[in-house]
């Protein structure tokens, strides 16, 4: 049977109103729906539901890992800094195992961050520090990329990363426990029936309605669920090459 769909609207979109609501000194703004209040459990029912909500830090003197830490749980990876910055760098500029080293200033494909890992991250926070309003993030919800598969196809679909973690290989699936994971590089698929849902999800993501985000302000700032939503960046035009973007990791969201 197909997974269960959340209560939404398609293409990421909910009837509602948009509303600010303030939380300690944060400002957060979301779709809430038009029966209720915007209150913390809304926001948090908005990321599953939704894929992500719009945070904006009242001062520009609030530090990014101080945002974060009013919403939530930071995350501690090993070898990942607390706070990263995103800067747009062309194909010889960046890594060549990262997304600025395939793409360079180009589209970045629709991905959840770290879909190779066993585990990936669950939440993370986006905050502008140089604006290019030009410049989009680009969010899908995975209802619309996994929501007319088979329980059983997507038990069966078995993937793996595209290299080796600390010496082992381990077996993935697209969408398990409620955790969605997809990158159309660092994954592959193992078996014919994991080829055949790679090429399915490439078809739907090709056709899929996306929801595009612009950060404006230092004060502007999105929290993505990384389990329920699939995000991008659009082209980086070369008078946006200024754009920078702080990125924080949540393991949790305040209720």
């Amino acid at each position: 049977m197909p997974i269960q769909p959340v209560h939404r609207i398609a293409a990421g979109l909910r009837i509602g109103k948009s509303r600010t609501v303030s939380v300690g000194r944060l400002a957060v703004t979301g779709r809430v729906s038009a029966q209720g209040g915007g209150s913390l459990k809304d926001l948090a029912d908005e990321l599953r539901d939704v894929g992500y909500v719009r945070v904006k830090a009242v001062s520009e003197d609030e530090t990014t890992l101080e945002i974060a830490r009013r919403f939530g749980s930071i995350s501690v990876i090993s070898g990942v800094a607390p706070v990263q910055e995103l800067i747009p760098r062309s194909v010889e500029q960046a890594s060549t195992s990262s997304y600025g080293g395939m793409y360079g200033l180009g589209q970045f494909p629709l991905h959840t961050d770290m879909a190779h890992w066993h585990v990936p991250p669950r939440y993370f926070l986006l905050r502008c520090m140089h604006p290019a309003p030009e410049v989009k993030t680009l969010v899908l919800h995975s209802q619309d990329v996994f929501g007319d598969e088979d329980e059983i196809t997507l038990r069966r679909a078995l993937f793996r990363p595209r290299r080796r973690l600390d010496s082992r290989l381990t077996c993935l699936r697209l969408y398990e426990n409620g955790r969605c994971r997809w990158d159309p590089v660092f994954i592959v698929p193992i078996t014919n029936c994991a080829v055949e849902l790679r090429q399915r999800v490439l078809r739907r993501i090709e056709s899929a309605r996306t929801v595009e985000l612009s950060l404006e302000d230092p004060l502007d700032c999105i929290v993505l669920d990384n389990w329920s939503a699939l995000h991008g960046r659009t082209d980086v035009p070369s008078k946006c090459t200024h754009r920078i973007l702080e990125r924080v990791y949540l393991d949790s969201v305040k209720p």
